[in-house]
This record gives structure tokens, sequence and C-alpha cells, in this order.
């Protein structure tokens, strides 16, 4: 019966092992066909209500101004552009890459370095998956990136660590007086018990939040020390500033399992967990780990950047492989001042995007009727602008441009809280462009000069401020539906134009940018086209006429 009992157990045991043994090589088998089948897809991340701003406030820590403003990051719908591009595998990843695309380079060699990164990872796959397996055991969190976690620790209530050292030993005594008196040290064990697990829940009450923090940098220290014994050398100036930094952090690994697991718990943790709760030693590992830490968060923010970087060059491997169908290239840079030329470029939110191809030293004004494309085409010129000094992967068969610093003004908004109206809030937008045009190269996008004002004054003060643009070194792409802009400023900027078809019951465009200004007038045709009765559409026919052959507009009897 016995033998039977230990076969029985022998099983049991076995099982368990082998058991064991199988899921860990199905999950790391699983893990590698899925990073090698999801490189070049579309990534497929989560954002609740605030995680962008959560991620931004890595990149707020490094701010500066040369960097990308906000109104240029919204105007362009750089959010959503971020989220096509963050294919990372990191808390670490996933800030750096939001980071890097708000901070143009300006330095070629630098350019250079990170693009034969990228390009590395996309030709090696065994090595991309090496290091992204390394990078998916640190993961995400789908509430807050990694760096307002760890800025938490800053609220951190401090308590005096003499109390768990006053229950450690009262369990020695204890346990010792239990030989020589049971009933009375009986009774101090259970007050003891007692007192322990009280305190030790109102303790963890307030820290147990950071304890997640913990464990993400564990993790993220893990994945360094990993990382730092990779043999790829491409690599080697990220990893010797992490072994560097790493070094540091020895202590603080050290029985870190006293607070958390880095990989999770087992049965063997739920067990210690009672430990925990009788002895403190977790609260005193804690108070110690959040000291060290405090003291050296520099060189912890150091060991974020170096691990976001790798990741970063990663996801933009993935992106290339995404849209090399529709044709991507490496931009060429030139000393030479106001020079942009690409061709078949595209907006990389397009799935079957029209390629226009462009060259360019001079101002540009474009004419064209609403959803000509117009303003998709100002976007795909300063997102590729941006993407070139960020990422080194421009959306076009061929581009060569000189380095700029990358302006908007397109999508504005009445800002309601500053109580400042459309036009002060269009005028100080073009005011920003301005004063930076004085000191910097500028690509500025100008959508509808002073769309907020009447017509007289809006021609005037628009012709003044693209003029005194064209006499800096910024290269100034504006849209208008105003004609008269076009005669005015022919001198000093090139003319082109969107156009379309208009048919008895349909609107085509073609998309593609065309030379010289528009010369056709197709609002009143969409009237038709639309379903307006004829009486309304004959009615503006006649009054564009008269107003064109009196300069007058006819008044209603």
């Amino acid at each position: 019966m016995k033998i039977e009992v230990l076969l029985t157990v022998a099983a049991i045991v076995i099982f368990f092992v082998v058991k064991a043994v199988y899921d860990y090589f199905y999950d790391k088998k699983r893990l590698e066909t899925y990073l090698a089948e999801s490189f070049g897809c579309l990534p497929d991340c989560e954002y609740r209500v605030g995680k962008l701003d959560s991620i931004k406030a890595f990149y707020n820590m490094d701010s500066s101004d040369g960097d990308l403003d906000d109104i240029t990051w919204n105007d362009l719908e750089m959010d959503e552009l971020y989220k096509i591009l963050n294919h990372t595998r990191s808390a670490m990843g996933e800030e750096v890459l939001y980071k890097l695309l708000r901070k143009p380079v300006f330095n070629k060699d630098i350019l250079d370095k990170r693009n034969k990164l990228i390009d590395y990872f996309l030709e090696n796959e065994s090595d991309r998956i090496a290091i992204e397996k390394k990078l998916s055991r640190i993961g995400k969190d789908s509430k807050l990136s990694f760096y307002e976690y760890f800025m938490l620790l800053d609220n951190v209530k401090k308590e005096t660590p003499v109390i768990h050292y006053i229950i450690n030993l009262i369990w020695l005594v204890c346990i010792a007086g239990l030989l020589f008196n049971y009933s009375i040290f009986a009774g101090v064990l259970i007050f003891n018990i007692l007192f322990s697990i009280g305190s030790y829940y109102r303790r963890k009450a307030h820290i147990e939040m950071y304890y997640h923090v913990f464990n993400q940098v564990i993790k993220m220290l893990y994945c360094a020390e990993n990382i730092g014994k990779s043999n790829i050398d491409i690599i080697k100036e990220q990893t010797s500033v992490i072994n560097a930094c790493i070094k540091k952090y020895k202590g603080f690994k050290r029985n870190s399992s006293l607070v958390l697991k880095a990989n999770g718990g087992n049965l063997s943790d739920i067990v210690f967990d009672y430990f925990r709760m009788l002895t403190h030693v977790d609260l005193i590992k804690f108070d110690s780990m959040h000291r060290f830490i405090m003291e050296n968060q520099d060189t912890l923010l150091k060991i974020h950047e170096e691990i976001g970087y790798i990741d970063f060059v990663i996801a933009i491997a993935s992106f290339r492989k995404m849209n090399e169908k529709k044709g991507l290239c490496i931009p060429e840079f030139t000393k030479e001042k106001r020079i942009l030329r690409f061709s078949d470029g595209y907006h990389p939110f397009i799935e079957e995007p029209v390629y226009n191809s462009f060259d360019t030293s001079n101002c540009v004004l474009l004419t064209g009727s609403n959803a000509s494309g117009k303003s998709t085409f100002l976007k795909m010129t300063a997102i590729n602008a941006i993407l070139a000094q960020t990422i080194v992967t421009v959306c076009a068969k061929k581009y060569i441009s000189s380095f700029y610093h990358v302006m908007t003004s397109m999508a504005l908004t009445d800002n309601i809280f500053g109580s400042k109206s459309y036009f002060i809030v269009e005028i100080m937008s073009l005011k920003r462009i301005v004063d930076a045009s004085q000191n910097e190269d500028v690509l500025s996008c100008i959508d509808e000069v002073l769309r907020g004002t009447n017509t007289i004054e809006r021609i005037a003060a628009s012709s003044e401020i693209l003029r005194a643009l064209s006499y800096t070194n910024t290269l100034c792409f504006a849209a208008t539906h105003d004609i008269e802009l076009a005669h005015i400023l022919e001198n000093c900027y090139n003319n082109y134009h969107f156009e379309e078809s208009v048919t008895e019951d349909d609107v085509v465009f073609d998309y593609k940018i065309h030379d010289g200004y528009s010369k056709t007038r197709n609002a009143i045709k969409l009237l038709s086209v639309l379903g307006f009765d004829s009486n309304i559409v004959n009615g503006a026919k006649n009054m564009a006429a008269s107003f064109e052959k009196n300069g007058l507009w006819d008044i209603y009897g």
C-alpha cells in the first residue's frame, strides 16, 4: 500500500514537472512565432483614456524649444501616427518613441547611426526576435506609462522601520519564552500576531500601489542585464552604457523577491506571503529599495533611455516592413537652404494613396476647391519632413531636403477656456512661425491663412505675412481659396493647384498637384450636384457674374 501511494505521489510530481517544462518551451515557441508573424503588421496596442498623455510625461521631462510644438503635433494628428509606429514591446520603448518623434535631429551623423540600427534589425530576424523576447518580459501597462508610475515614488509616505524590527524581536523573545512560561508568552505571541497583521495591512495600504513600480523596475533591470549580455556588435554603444548602469543596481535587485517577483507569483510565493505578513520583511526591504532608487534616479532613467532606444529602432524597422509595398526611402540631406524634393510621396494614414512628386526651393501657394487634396498634401509634406529627421524613414520613393524646424498652422479651434476667439488663436499661431523664421530654417505649412476675418483684411494681412516669410530661410507652403493671393504673391511664391471634374451628378478629384493657380470655380456647380433647388443655383450664378462684371454685389429687393 505504501509503495502504491509513493508511486502515485511520484507520478503526480513527474506529471507536474513535465507539464511545467512543456509549458515553458511551448510559451517560448508561441512568443517567438508571435514576434515573427506580427513584425511588419499594424500594431494592436490598447490606448485607454489618458494613456497618451501619460506616455507624453517622459518627453515633458526633457522638452526644449527646438522640439515639435503642440500646435504642429495636433495639426498633423501625430497621436494617430504614433499609434501606427508604436510596434514597441516595452513601456520604455513606447515612451522613447514618443519622445524622439517630438525631437527632430539636425545632425546627419546621428541620423546615419540611427538608420544603421533600424536597417540591421530589419534584415536580421534572429537577433531582432532575441531582443524582442527580452523586451516582451517587461511589457506595457494599459493605464499609465512607466515614467509616470516611477514619478509616483516621490509620493511614498515615509515611515520609520523601527516598528518592524520590534515585531521581529518580540517573535524571538516569545519563541524562547514559551519554553519557560507558556501562558504568558503565548498571550504575547497572539498579541504580536494580531499587531503584526494589523500594522502590516495599514502600511501595505499606503505603499501597495508602488509595488507595481518596483515590479516594473525589476523587470527592466533583468531585461537590461540580459540585453547587456547580447553579443550584437551594432548595439555595443547601448549595451556598454547599460552594463555600466546596472552595476549600481545590483544591490537593489538583491533579495528583491522579499518584496515581489519579477516574473509573477507561484505557490511558494503565496506561502511566503504569510511569512511577509508576520515578519514585515517586505516592508523593510521596500523602504531600503525606495531609498536607494530615489538616490539613483538618473542611473535608472539612463537604463530606461537605452532600453527604450533599442525598442524604438526595432519598432521603426517594423514600420518599414509594413510599408515596403507602398514605398519608403531613406532621406538625403543637403547643406543648401530651402530645398525640398521628393518622388512619389504619400500620406502614411492613407491605405491606397495617390502619389505626388514635387521639387522646390521657393515658397509655394496652393489653390483649389475644398476636398481637392490641398490639406492632405500640406500634411504629407510636413509629416514626411518630421519622419525624415526622426525615424530616418520617408513615405516616398526618393527624398532630398534641407534640415528644417517644422511648424504648421492648420487645424485651429477657438480657445474657449482661454477666452480667445478663433481669429486671435490664428494670429498667435502665425506669429510663432514668423518669430521662429527670424532665427531658424523653418518648413511651415499654413492652411487657409486668416480664415477668421473678412475678405479685404484677410487678403491684405495674409499677403504681408506670407511675403515676410518668403524673405527668410523659411520654406512656406500655404493653401488658400483667395485667388487674389496668387496674383499678389506671384513674384515670391510658386503657384500650384489641385483640381476636380464636375459632371451632372458627381465630383471627381484626381488629388494630383498641378502647375499654376486654380482657374476653375466649381463651388456653385457643386450646389447643383448635391441637389440644391435650381432657383438657388441660378441665383448664385447670376450674383457671381454680376460681381465679376461690376465689382459690386447685387442688393436684394
